[in-house]
């Protein structure tokens, strides 16, 4: 989906997350929801499970000996899952920086497009964790007076993330342009 520009708006930057952001994320989302999944399935199965079998056999403890071929079963299947999810999320990432605001694209299940006009933008950072670092891409977090002063300092909630650009610094840079030109006129 082309984004819809407004009147005198010019696209200054597009970009899109950089390929290598998916195996950043395989550490940060993919291997937590994968255990998290997993831990709730094989809860709630024997939970259930156990249940069950207690109330028909007349069983006093749950099956436990189901445990290890369900875990694994659902550990494999939740991060199979999980890596095809986040494969696909990453290909709906859109970033735009026009001159008149900031905007992310992008979503599966519920698509988002949230912009920030500049005159609400107090602050842009250029992030780089540990694994960022290894594969060299960079977030690019711009603020809001709203969400730039929540939060405890170095884990503040940006109002918009473009999460794995490969040159950040070009982007920073046409904001603070735009930023500064706003500024000095007003406009």
């Amino acid at each position: 989906m082309q984004i819809k520009l407004q009147e005198g708006e010019q696209i200054l930057f597009e970009g899109r997350a950089e390929g290598k952001i998916f195996f950043m994320w395989i550490f940060t989302k993919v291997i937590p929801v994968c255990l998290i999944i997993s831990f709730i399935i094989l809860w709630c199965t024997l939970f259930f499970g156990g249940i069950f079998s207690c109330a028909i056999k007349g069983h006093k403890e749950p099956p436990l000996y189901l445990l290890p071929p369900l875990l694994k079963l659902f550990i494999p299947l939740a991060f199979i899952a999980a890596l095809f999810y986040y494969k696909a999320l990453k290909k709906t990432y859109l970033y735009y920086i026009t001159n008149q605001r900031c905007i992310f694209e992008g979503g599966i299940f519920v698509r988002r497009i949230r912009s920030v006009p500049y005159y609400k933008i107090t602050d842009v950072e250029i992030n780089q964790n540990i694994i960022e670092r290894f594969i060299g891409l960079y977030s690019l977090k711009i603020f809001t007076p709203g969400t730039g002063s929540v939060g405890v300092p170095g884990f503040e909630k940006a109002e918009i993330i473009f999460y794995g650009l490969k040159d950040a610094e070009t982007a920073a840079n046409i904001i603070q342009g735009v930023l500064k030109q706003y500024k000095a006129t007003g406009e």
